[in-house]
């Protein structure tokens, strides 16, 4: 599994990052949290097709 990244600029919350990253992606690959090294599916894309996804743990978007 890869290592992810915070995904910059920061999303402040949860809402503010699904309207961004308005597309699901169901076969998104999984990839580690920088913060809490669990697994964080990227789930999500945005309009120029990069994924990312959301740490629960941590509270913050994740990217490759």
């Amino acid at each position: 599994m890869k290592d992810g990244k915070w995904l910059a600029p920061r999303y402040t919350s949860k809402e503010i990052f699904e309207k961004d990253f308005s597309k699901l992606d169901v076969s998104g690959m999984e990839v580690k949290c920088p913060g809490c090294k669990d697994a964080v599916h990227l789930s999500r894309k945005n309009n120029a097709n990069r994924a990312a996804g959301w740490c629960k743990r941590c509270n913050r978007a994740v990217d490759i």
